[in-house]
């Protein structure tokens, strides 16, 4: 199950990106994921550090991943280079982007856990 801190860290990211990025999101996902946030647990994010640094949880990492790969990923080269780059460090998280092929699906996977 994805506990809220998990929305909370995956809220902070997109937060930190800024809206050029929030835009690209569905709205309903964005929605979604801010809805399912908690204030209090939202970490502040550090520019200067990687995010695997900052201390997230398994389940926010690979929430931001996920939408990494789904909408933030301007080309197919791009999102084969991120599949490359989450096979060699991650394979649990590459088969969880591979078997979400939609927003819908998406939604449910967040919803299920």
């Amino acid at each position: 199950m994805i506990e809220r801190k998990s929305y909370s860290e995956a809220y902070a990211v997109l937060l930190t990106l800024g809206d050029n990025y929030i835009s690209k999101l569905p709205q309903d996902v964005f929605e979604f994921i801010k809805n399912k946030s908690a204030e209090g647990l939202m970490p502040i994010i550090d520019k200067s550090k990687g995010l695997s640094e900052q201390g997230l949880t398994q389940e926010g990492l690979a929430m931001v991943a996920m939408l990494r790969l789904k909408y933030l990923c301007e080309s197919e080269e791009e999102k084969a280079e991120f599949l490359a780059y989450l096979k060699k460090n991650e394979q649990e998280i590459k088969e969880i982007l591979m078997n979400t092929k939609s927003t819908r699906e998406l939604l449910r996977l967040f919803k299920e856990n």
